[in-house]
């Protein structure tokens, strides 16, 4: 047990299981399965890397119980067919052989899918075709086939014992199908599962009386329950709790309690300003109201936020999801004092959704590069050849492409012009709910000071540098600088750009403040400057607002500023002139306003801050040009670039270029 985290380490029993700690790997998509729903390398890798982690229960998310009209991803595992459990077999045994346990989630996406991802079939909904949340044009189940899905969920869980499951989890959440049934707002069937309570409680309790009754008594059975929908005519706390009562007479030995519904987004995969923990106070209404442990989810991102969870009694034990994403190891970590090490997640949501599941593409990790690629990096060797490695630029781009190539045997230094490594992560962590974005820089300095890379701040490089150190591979990493834009009065003293407000270095007050452009960083230095105490008018060309961020964080942000009293929001106008005291703009249709602005503020996007590469041309080395430095995107993309230019200095097999 650790002295640190002594009930976070407490081994305790879930039904006839024990586990070795309280740490829960909660269930998630990845889209690391084939099309067809098998089991893959890329996916026994993945879920055997977070059990050797030392966390205590691996769940393995979201196998679906019908394939393919049942599956709300791609390629999502499947537990449909028998032909399946030789695969599903050696999953749950690469996942025991590291110590931890291994459940298995049983799902049905019912209405929380598309056509696209059912492979052409039609989707199916409990009632209400109108009320389905992502399916268009769905079929309401006859009651015949409801009995089958029954069936369908009792069957999938005897492939799992069969295959060697500790336990499996019934999803009944996040809108999907089991919780349709469950939602007032769903369900408003007139057979016998649907209407009241209890016929609407009627599909789930006989999947679980179904599953007791023919499985043996030494496999655990877990439910995932939201505790509220967060949507309207939804289902809230005080009778989420009569649902607990009633799954656990039916014979659950777990409640893994969640909240949330695919009619609201933000509540279910959190963006990043929700603080830790948020949830835990549901599990704790419903485990007072049932005799049987409770699992809370939900923004757990720091051992000390899980250890005071079950210090307080609020569950009896705390999954994470994303941050299991971010770091396999954060038990070990955790339990052998390694705290400074451990990679929090930050809530961002790109690389695990909006660049992947919602992109129909594999899982990834803003943070952590090596996501589905853990055999890849756990055996990358040397590099062939051992080179003088130059990298400029110490933002997370720079900084992931000196440790990787720290780690393949080169001989590194890392410049920067700046006296602080981080690059533009100081600027994305100062606005209000962005504090996160400041986790990955603190982990990236904690992995500088771990490796051999000789760091020089304050330093800036040019050619006359670069030949001077005589590299043999330079990794140019010099980030971005903001666009300006040609219209007049863009040069006047109160103009100026959103980067140097929100680093301090234009101080701000109670003013009035136009920004230009509603982008991701428009909407970011709106929100600073709202907490600033300045009256702001955001003007924004195009008919969105935030249109690049991910889709989640921007219901979010669009939430937060809507409902900001110092905060306006102008579509569709084009700014035409900067006076002293106010910005003019015209819409589509020529009709001009006139916006007071005792200061503007420019944040129309950034350019690649590529002088050095272009004055590297010619030179006798290889450059590699990463990041913002390459193309004005994000942190993922920029973690991306530094990582594969890392691994592939040295390498003939390389999985990036060099420039030519």
């Amino acid at each position: 047990m650790s002295s640190e985290f002594p009930h976070l380490f407490d081994p305790e029993c879930i039904g006839p299981i024990e586990l070795r700690n309280r740490l829960v790997m909660a269930p998630m998509g990845t889209n690391y399965a084939t099309a067809t729903g098998e089991v893959t390398d890329q996916l026994l890798d993945y879920y055997a890397e977070r059990a050797a982690g030392g966390t205590g229960l691996v769940t393995v998310g979201t196998a679906a119980v019908e394939h393919p009209r049942g599956r709300a991803i791609v390629n999502q595992l499947s537990i449909a067919d028998n032909s399946l459990v030789p695969g599903l077999s050696k999953l749950a045994r690469r996942i025991q052989q590291h110590g931890a346990k291994a459940f298995v989630q049983l799902h049905h996406a019912g209405g929380g899918t598309t056509v696209k991802k059912t492979g052409g079939a039609r989707p199916v909904v409990s009632s209400r075709a109108e009320n389905a949340y992502n399916a268009r044009n769905p079929r309401v189940l006859e009651t015949e086939e409801v009995e089958s899905l029954v069936e369908r969920f009792v069957d999938a869980a005897k492939r799992a014992q069969k295959a060697g499951f500790d336990g499996v989890e019934l999803h009944g959440s996040h809108g999907y199908l089991i919780q349709e049934f469950m939602s007032p707002r769903n369900n408003q069937r007139d057979d016998r599962y649907g209407g009241d309570f209890d016929s609407r409680m009627r599909f789930p309790t006989e999947i679980v009386e179904g599953i007791r009754e023919a499985i043996d008594d030494d496999l655990a059975l877990s439910f995932r329950l939201s505790a509220e929908e967060f949507v309207d005519g939804g289902y809230e706390l005080e009778e989420a709790t009569q649902m607990a009562e009633m799954l656990a007479a039916a014979g659950v030995d777990v409640l893994d309690v969640t909240v949330g519904a695919y009619g609201a987004p933000t509540q279910t995969l959190e963006p990043m300003g929700y603080e830790e923990a948020w949830r835990s106070h549901y599990a704790a209404a419903i485990g007072d109201a049932v005799d049987i442990p409770t699992i809370t989810v939900g923004v757990v991102r720091q051992p000390e936020t899980a250890e005071a969870v079950l210090a307080e009694g609020d569950a009896d034990f705390v999954a994470l999801g994303r941050g299991h994403i971010a770091d396999p190891h954060f038990a070990r970590k955790a339990k052998e004092g390694r705290v400074e090490e451990i990679n929090r997640c930050i809530g961002c949501n790109i690389g695990c959704i909006g660049e992947g599941i919602f992109a129909d593409r594999e899982m990834g990790c803003t943070v952590n590069p090596t996501v589905g690629r853990e055999r890849e990096f756990a055996t990358l060797e040397p590099a062939p050849e051992r080179q003088r490695v130059l990298v400029v630029g110490a933002g997370p781009a720079g900084i992931q492409a000196a440790i990787q190539s720290a780690d393949r045997g080169h001989d590194v230094t890392l410049y920067d012009a700046a006296k602080e490594v981080g690059g533009q992560l100081h600027l994305a962590a100062a606005p209000p709910r962005k504090e996160k974005n400041g986790w990955y820089l603190e982990y990236l300095e904690t992995q500088l000071e771990r490796h051999p890379v000789e760091v020089r701040l304050g330093e800036r490089v040019d050619r006359s540098t670069v030949e001077a150190v005589d590299p043999d591979a330079v990794v140019v990493a010099t980030g971005a600088r903001p666009r300006r834009i040609d219209i007049p009065g863009v040069d006047a003293d109160h103009v100026v750009q959103s980067w140097n407000v929100i680093d301090g270095s234009v101080p701000v007050g109670d003013e009035s403040v136009v920004v230009i452009g509603g982008g991701d960083v428009g909407c970011d230095t709106a929100s600073f400057l709202a907490e600033q105490g300045c009256e702001v008018t955001v003007v924004e060309q195009t008919d969105r607002i935030a249109p690049d961020k991910e889709r989640i964080s921007r219901i979010d942000v669009l939430q937060a500023l809507e409902s900001n009293d110092r905060v306006a929001l102008v579509t569709g106008e084009t700014v035409t002139a900067i006076e002293e005291d106010a910005v003019t703009t015209a819409d589509a249709d020529g009709g001009e306003t006139i916006h007071e602005a005792d200061r503007v503020v420019l944040a129309v996007g950034h350019e690649p801050n590529d002088d050095l590469a272009d004055d590297l041309d010619a030179y006798p080395a290889s450059i590699y040009v990463v990041g913002d430095a390459r193309e004005s995107r994000d942190v993922y993309r920029a973690t991306l670039d530094g990582t594969e230019a890392g691994i592939s200095i040295g390498d003939p097999y390389r999985t990036f270029s060099p420039q030519l």
